[in-house]
């Protein structure tokens, strides 16, 4: 289908788009043409996009970027607007979005340690509210007493009686510890409480009017989930009371939202008859059907951007599809491909309380990623940005997928990416898995693959047993399977690549960053001869140790996050074969281990322990260490930096 606009040519025009124009020059695409692939940085960069919002009233764009390590606020009217620009510094930006048309909500994190709160280093969550007529900010609960000023959870946009506030939680620090929920008015830095719950609290559902309709507790000594329902009538004190429990040592219930008739409650379900299923709960505890009717495995639920009702659900497979029940999004969902094309993938990334105004996030096989604004009440299509303007376009390779089956029958999908303007015989392999583990892979742009593949290697990305999107049972084939048939899984599909002659079977290797680096480090350790050398960014290297650390984390050896860790890794008896960090001997290539200072999900302990292990062992290791660095690779110096090091450990050991 041919698009309404020529998107080509609004990306070769974008150049006057303001938002890029204020970023620093990177080399032009023109200079990397005729020297073979583009520098490491061109990939391993922030992108030029890293959070963008849309004003409620359609008309204002905020985007996050990045110069060096500091971050922008750039914000700009649409269609064309002049740009201007507020420089952040170094923070590490989790979220923005807009209170009204004058003020942002920039949410971002950093590591410490508080006191009364938690004695080891943990990421915290801070809000500011940035009024762009004065460049006041305001940081959320900093002005009240016996609050740090740090939010737990989300920030709510709401409107009482007509104007705009916000509204978000914080643990009280003066000895219960209970979670407070509190209001705060635009013009004003001392919030309002809305309500206090206990140190159970888990989150809450809130109107768009502010009316706390709904929030759960659960209680990890008890293993309880317990779902409170507001009683009082609007405009009165909160009045709770249970209307459901469950009592699971794992997989409990999530509240989601707000139900479709804005009364009832979305309860997702993860274990007994309702696993995996979405239901409303109505306000005397009676659960509806199930909610989400469609084929799809993966889904999640979709909310309308103004009333916040339930208005369908997501599906996710290699892309993101929207299943809108509401009329009005299901039409607007089903104009994209028409209008941007269907050689493109479409997703959308915010709306206005107008839904027919958007941000659209686009890519193709000629675009690492682009953002839109359309106005589909008008016609109007702009592009904002490119999060890769200077990468050239036959240095973009595309995600493959493809199955096959492990060792036991099960069948495996995976994506292979091909290095550009190379033949598909006899390449160079990196194994590159995913984190979580209980996560996926899609097929979507991805900066580490690209620049792995732009060096002429062929990867592969197996979504392995236990890896989510796959339905329950698929994960559930992953349960005490770590370090055993979810390693093997990655291996058998090495063989497979072997066997069809795309793959050089003396030249594999194997990358991956958490659950990935514990992947590497298994590679190495536990499933000998098929890597020649492995790189383990942030890895796991020892059940037993970091098992301790999250019991230690969540102050209980029976917590949730604790079992969730013990259901993959089986029976605590055979956790010592599955040690990397205890099977050091039995390494059989080279290791390089990566890792950042301020992880607070994998310490840098784990890493430690590896290098110790294999240096007494008398194994190649190689340990690089970087200051500030967190889980997620905020710093982008660090990360560039930590994909350069891996870069040349690979072509050292395993040269394309």
């Amino acid at each position: 289908m041919t698009p309404l606009f020529d998107r080509r040519a609004l990306l070769r025009l974008s150049g006057s788009v303001a938002a890029l124009s204020l970023l620093p020059p990177l080399a032009r695409a023109e200079d990397t043409v005729n020297a073979g692939p583009p520098p490491i940085e061109m990939y391993a960069g922030s992108p030029m996009v890293d959070h963008i919002a849309l004003s409620p009233a359609g008309k204002r764009v905020a985007v996050i970027s990045q110069t060096g390590d500091d971050k922008l606020l750039i914000y700009f009217d649409v269609p064309g607007g002049k740009p201007k620009a507020l420089h952040l510094g170094a923070a590490k930006i989790r979220n923005l979005f807009w209170a009204d048309e004058d003020q942002v909500v920039v949410c971002d994190s950093r590591t410490a340690s508080l006191p009364q709160f938690t004695g080891d280093k943990q990421e915290v969550s801070l809000a500011r509210l940035i009024n762009l007529k004065t460049n006041k900010i305001t940081t959320l609960f900093d002005k009240l007493d016996n609050f740090y000023g740090i939010v737990i959870g989300p920030v709510y946009r709401v409107k009482i009686d007509g104007v705009v506030n916000l509204m978000a939680s914080n643990y009280r620090m003066d000895g219960a510890f209970n979670r407070c929920l509190y209001r705060f008015a635009l013009d004003r830095t001392i919030g309002l409480p809305v309500y206090e719950g206990s140190n159970d609290t888990e989150g809450f559902v809130i109107a768009p009017d502010g009316y706390v309709v709904a929030y759960s507790d659960f209680n990890d000594s008890k293993k309880e989930w317990i779902l409170f329902y507001n009683t009082a009538p609007r405009g009165k004190s909160e009045r709770f009371r249970s209307i459901y429990r469950v009592k699971e040592a794992l997989n409990y219930p999530s509240l989601e939202g707000l139900g479709r008739d804005g009364t009832s409650v979305v309860v997702y379900f993860a274990n007994g008859e309702s696993k995996g299923e979405y239901h409303e709960i109505s306000a005397d505890g009676t659960i509806g059907p199930s909610l989400d009717t469609s084929d799809y495995i993966s889904t999640t639920p979709l909310f309308h951007p103004t009333t916040k009702r339930l208005a369908g659900f997501s599906h996710q497979d290699d892309w993101i599809g929207y299943d809108y029940t509401d009329p009005l999004l299901k039409k607007l969902v089903a104009a994209l491909p028409e209008l941007m094309g269907e050689d493109c993938r479409v997703a959308i990334s915010d709306f206005a309380e107008d839904p027919r105004k958007m941000i659209l996030y686009v890519e193709s096989p000629e675009d690492a990623g682009s953002f839109y604004f359309a106005d589909l009440s008008t016609g109007d299509l702009e592009v904002i940005g490119q999060n890769y303007e200077k990468l050239p376009v036959e240095w973009i390779t595309q995600k493959k997928p493809i199955t096959y089956k492990a060792a036991d029958g099960l069948q495996i999908h995976a994506y292979l990416t091909l290095p550009p303007k190379r033949e598909a015989k006899n390449l160079p392999l990196i194994v590159l898995p995913h984190g979580g583990p209980q996560a996926r892979d899609y097929i979507d742009f991805d900066w580490q693959t690209q620049t792995l593949a732009s060096r002429g290697y062929a990867v592969l990305q197996p979504n392995f047993r236990g890896s989510s999107g796959y339905g329950s049972n698929f994960v559930e084939a992953g349960h005490g399977e770590f370090g055993r048939k979810m390693q093997t899984d990655l291996s058998d599909g090495v063989r497979d690549l072997i066997k069809q002659g795309v793959v050089d079977p003396k030249r594999v290797a194997i990358l991956g960053a958490s659950y990935g680096g514990y992947a590497a480090l298994a590679g190495a350790t536990l499933d000998p001869g098929i890597y020649r050398c492995a790189v383990a960014i942030a890895g796991v290297s020892d059940p037993k140790t970091f098992v301790e650390f999250i019991a230690e984390l969540s102050n209980s050896r029976s917590s949730s996050n604790v079992l969730y860790w013990k259901r993959f890794m089986g029976d605590p008896k055979g956790w010592e074969a599955i040690s990397p960090v205890k099977q050091a001997a039995q390494a059989s290539c080279p290791i390089l281990l990566i890792h950042g200072t301020d992880d607070t999900v994998v310490p840098i302990d784990q890493s430690r322990r590896m290098e110790s292990a294999l240096k007494r062992a008398g194994k190649p290791v190689e340990f690089v260490t970087y200051k500030g660095q967190d889980h997620w690779e905020t710093v982008g110096s660090s990360r560039i930096e930590m994909m350069k090091v891996a870069m040349a450990f690979l072509g050292k050991h395993n040269p394309a």
